[in-house]
């Protein structure tokens, strides 16, 4: 009770003195979303970098393989999964962003597509991870609270002054808060990652002695499953109806975790960060650098290592290792763990503020009020959100679970609108948004909240979650792709509007490939295919025997899947590097954007218009609850 709260308050001070220089030079609400897309690259390529990795990676990676082991090696390429979609968009998204001065993803879908239902799930998908998402990561925390107080606070007390901090600077400072802090932030997570790591292997006795309480656990038949992937597929009926042979940690489990770990870098809250970003000079740098090289390696090796250290002794969990740490050095390394966390939710609630308030309010039901009012309402957002979240997190710990499991899955189903934006320019509106439809169906009818939702009303499925061990997010996949491409085919003579037809030209214009980009393309398609069938895909069976010594001895001195998983690190930060800077996915341009001028046109007063949707809206509203209600009773659930 020392340590930690001088810790915390020395952090609170830190992070409220840097929402106020932000709340300065933002003159209080000018620049208050998008820090005036001043962001410096290096700012930025940390950011997304710490954002990206979070909390989840120590609280929820290391967890897995602690109690599972290697089985799902797509966590040890996490850093090269959440590179590449910075990779395929960022570059070609900041483009359009500044030619049609743009600031979040809601309005590229707007401008592009003009298709509000694609605005109101990027927004649905920004609200999952500013409330269950992020939220689930500060539970966990709230939990270590509670350990290293010994009881002495509680958890909604622990619950509520984490998110008050949180709330405080994200309120203040808006984007360039979020940009200051984050970068410090983002180090700070990174140095606690190593210190956890480093510790865990001292407490065992070194490198080597933990790969020899691996190899031990090995030799028993009961436990060798944790250290082999479990086949290619298996067809059960998913988790909570069927259990997999062995485990469920098969090569196509391990493809699709990786899918969904792809989506965080296309939803709305890493475009938010690129769109915020003066220039497009870190992009390359920050996703094979930063995001695949030092973050990738963080999790490839020292997130690797404290979850290796917990399944040989289970006692060094994270809370294990923070509870038998001395007071000063255990506090720094929760703080350094909290930094991580609140910088991915505070992204995220500033992403989900400005969503809900500048991209769906105020467009259509208060086109009137302006740049303080819009602010000012975003911060009171901003605060009900957090409550939500803390609400959550205290009352119903299992509603939170279920919804943040939903938020990367969803967020990959974006993929098929951004390529329709940046690369495909044959996927129309139709076809993006009948598949973004279909996408959502084919998550949540293989997530616990649809298959709760259907179970509510009476509608049992014969399958549980992951059915035939694939993840949520490549069933979603699967039937967006298939219904995009359906749809497309036939819908090739719909037009776009002024905006789109504006970016898709200039696109076309500023990236144009030289001869020797284009010589390259079938090796960068026969390199990237091969990485992800041997890295995260099929080829990991491989894995289990390639460093396996003909008396089932370890060559590497280390499990065979953890010294496969380092080899293809080492590879994919190999393709991220070839793709950015070699394919000029990434590389940086010269010269200035200039803004796009449309044709001057005639203002509408929709001011009677907004006041009818806004009283549909609340009708809908009342009607569609009294509708569940009835429902549930005359089902009698």
């Amino acid at each position: 009770m020392t340590w930690l709260p001088l810790y915390g308050l020395f952090y609170a001070a830190v992070t409220l003195y840097w929402a106020r220089v932000a709340a300065a030079e933002n003159r209080n609400v000018e620049t208050y979303f998008s820090a005036g897309h001043s962001v410096a690259p290096w700012i930025s390529a940390l950011v997304i970098a710490g954002a990206s990795l979070s909390g989840w990676a120590l609280l929820d990676g290391a967890a897995r393989i602690g109690s599972a082991g290697f089985g799902l090696p797509a966590l040890l390429q996490a850093g090269i999964a959440l590179a590449l979609p910075g990779v395929f968009f960022f570059k070609r998204l900041w483009l359009i962003g500044q030619r049609l001065r743009l600031s979040s993803l809601n309005e590229v879908l707007r401008a592009y597509y003009g298709s509000e239902f694609l605005v109101v799930f990027a927004t649905v998908v920004a609200v999952l991870f500013a409330v269950a998402f992020a939220g689930l990561q500060l539970a966990a925390l709230a939990r270590l609270v509670v350990l290293l107080t010994a009881g002495e606070v509680s958890m909604p007390v622990a619950a509520a002054l984490l998110s008050l901090v949180l709330f405080g600077y994200v309120v203040i400072g808006g984007m360039r808060a979020v940009g200051y802090l984050g970068a410090v932030q983002a180090v700070l997570a990174a140095t606690a990652i190593a210190g956890f790591a480093g510790f865990s292997l001292i407490s065992l006795g070194g490198f080597g002695a933990l790969n020899s309480g691996l190899a031990a656990l090995a030799a028993d038949p009961a436990k060798a499953g944790a250290f082999i992937v479990s086949g290619v597929v298996q067809f059960t009926a998913g988790a909570g109806r069927e259990a997999a042979a062995l485990h469920d940690g098969t090569a196509v489990a391990s493809l699709s975790v990786a899918f969904a770990l792809m989506g965080f870098q296309a939803s709305p809250l890493a475009i938010k960060m690129v769109l915020s970003t003066r220039s497009p000079r870190g992009i390359a740098a920050g996703q094979t650098w930063v995001m695949a090289g030092a973050f990738g390696g963080l999790i490839a090796l020292c997130i690797a290592c404290i979850g290796a250290a917990a399944l040989v002794n289970p006692g060094l969990g994270v809370s294990g290792l923070l509870a038998s740490l001395s007071p000063w050095f255990g506090a720094w390394l929760f703080i350094g763990l909290l930094a991580g966390v609140q910088l991915m939710a505070g992204l995220a609630l500033i992403t989900a503020g400005e969503a809900l308030v500048r991209n769906l309010y105020k467009p259509w039901f208060h086109g009137r009020l302006d740049r303080r009012d819009t602010v000012n309402l975003t911060r009171i957002v901003i605060g009900l959100l957090a409550l939500v979240s803390v609400l959550l997190q205290v009352l119903t710990p299992v509603t939170l679970t279920v919804l943040a499991s939903l938020a990367l899955p969803l967020a990959f189903q974006l993929w098929t609108p951004l390529l329709g934006i940046t690369w495909l320019r044959w996927i129309t509106r139709p076809a993006a948004v009948t598949g973004v439809g279909f996408g959502i169906a084919g998550v949540l009818l293989t997530e616990p909240f649809g298959i709760a939702v259907l179970f509510f009303f009476g509608l049992d499925l014969p399958w549980g979650r992951a059915p035939w061990t694939i993840h949520s997010a490549a069933w979603g996949m699967a039937a967006n792709l298939a219904v995009t491409l359906l749809v497309s085919a036939f819908t090739q003579r719909r037009g776009f509007g002024e905006q789109a037809l504006e970016a898709r030209r200039f696109l076309l214009e500023t990236v144009r490939s030289r001869p020797r980009v284009m010589a390259l393309r079938s090796t960068a398609w026969s390199i990237a295919l091969a990485w992800f069938f041997l890295a995260v895909g099929p080829g990991l069976i491989f894995g289990n025997y390639a460093f396996l010594g003909p008396d089932g001895s370890w060559p590497l001195g280390m499990p065979s899947l953890w010294g496969w998983g380092l080899m293809f690190w080492v590879a994919g930060l190999g393709l991220v590097w070839f793709l950015s800077y070699k394919m000029e996915m990434a590389s940086p341009l010269a010269g200035e954007v200039p803004a796009y001028e449309p044709p001057p046109r005639l203002r509408i007063d929709q001011h009677q218009r907004e006041a009818e949707r806004l009283r549909a809206l609340v009708i809908t509203a009342a009607v569609g609850f009294g509708l569940v209600v009835l429902t549930a009773l005359a089902f009698g659930r």
